[in-house]
């Protein structure tokens, strides 16, 4: 029991941040780029711009403001699988689509948030 606690309290607490890369929910992004800033800033902002959208749909927002906005982003989405996709290619970098994103290009599904 004793050595125990000694080892509990010669290894560092994990930060805030290690936690949060623990969570289900969350992705760790290594940037290598100044693109991968710029659209990591933007999907940033998206991510809680259309949470707070569909929360608000039919509530205090109607589906003719909400819905245009919503495929906007999904086409975005889709352009930037495109170019990533060719670019990968010719780079010889393996890429594979999420499965949000292969139903959404199949047009299976819905583009639903994981749970």
């Amino acid at each position: 029991m004793a050595e125990e606690q000694v080892q509990q309290q010669t290894q560092p607490q994990p930060s805030r941040w290690e936690l949060l890369a623990r969570e289900r929910n969350s992705r760790v992004i290594l940037c290598r780029t100044p693109d991968t800033y710029m659209v990591l800033d933007i999907v940033r902002a998206a991510d809680r711009g259309v949470r707070n959208l569909r929360n608000r749909l039919l509530i205090s927002l109607s589906p003719d403001e909400v819905l245009p906005l919503l495929e906007d982003y999904r086409e975005a989405i889709v352009h930037l699988h495109e170019a990533t996709e060719k670019i990968c290619e010719l780079a010889g970098i393996n890429y594979e689509p999420s499965r949000q994103l292969r139903r959404i290009l199949d047009g299976s599904g819905e583009d639903t948030e994981e749970k």
